[in-house]
């Protein structure tokens, strides 16, 4: 099993650089998102040969009817990393982290349809929210940070897709609209 340890400030520039290769995206997003919601805590890597291969974000702060909700961001894994399993270690690496600091429920909105089968085989996930619209309530940071990220995209799947700490009932979070997916 690989590896993973927690971030530290040290690596944004290579978080960064892993973060633009794997999905294109600019310094105007990429600064927004360290200077907005990541914390060293709220991030997972992985490494191979010395350098960052995998990441992964959980960041908290929604709440759903009163549970404690984090959410996995901008999973990434180098191309020429891939199929190792480093980013499932990653992503179970994040939901023991989210869970130990008190999150009920841990959620994310995969960026395509094919990668459903990927969260729920690999980290137990299962759809739960509806992408968008009113519900699940965000601190003021999420809103800043969606605002720059721009409206849904029509292209990802309509539900996120969400695992709850054991003990913890989802039974009616179906109906929960959650706005701040950052697609």
């Amino acid at each position: 099993m690989a590896e993973t340890r927690l971030s530290r400030r040290g690596d944004i520039p290579r978080l960064t650089a892993l973060w633009r290769e794997v999905f294109g995206d600019g310094e105007e997003l990429t600064g927004a998102f360290f200077r907005l919601l990541w914390r060293p805590e709220y991030c997972r890597v992985a490494e191979s040969g010395g350098e960052i291969a995998s990441m992964g974000f959980c960041i908290p702060g929604p709440l759903a009817r009163g549970r404690r909700c984090s959410y996995i961001y901008a999973m990434a894994t180098a191309e020429r990393c891939r199929g190792a399993g480093l980013a499932a270690a990653v992503g179970r690496a994040l939901l023991g982290d989210a869970f130990a600091a008190g999150a009920d429920i841990v959620a994310t909105l995969p960026a395509e349809e094919s990668l459903c089968a990927w969260y729920a085989s690999r980290l137990g996930m299962a759809p739960l929210f509806k992408k968008g619209g009113p519900g699940v309530e965000f601190p003021p940071s999420w809103e800043e940070f969606a605002r720059i990220c721009g409206g849904h995209d029509e292209s990802s799947p309509a539900r996120l897709w969400a695992v709850a700490r054991p003990g913890v009932e989802t039974r009616g979070l179906e109906e929960l609209g959650w706005e701040c997916c950052f697609d």
